[in-house]
């Protein structure tokens, strides 16, 4: 597990790029997109980063 992601247990980065994709704020999105670049797909999203774009892992869960 890794130390940058306490809180979150189940958004992986490739989950997070696909929403940032249709982020509306494109310059944020692209600086976050740049950043994720250091981290392998199937890795947890560090916490910070999550809250840092105001999201959790409820915004990733799809409905049932």
């Amino acid at each position: 597990m890794s130390e940058l992601s306490k809180t979150n247990k189940t958004v992986r980065v490739f989950q997070l790029r696909e929403y940032l994709k249709s982020y509306p704020n494109k310059v944020v999105a692209e600086i976050y997109l740049e950043v994720l670049e250091n981290f392998e797909d199937d890795e947890l999203v560090p916490d910070l980063i999550l809250e840092n774009l105001l999201l959790s892992p409820e915004d990733f869960k799809e409905d049932a």
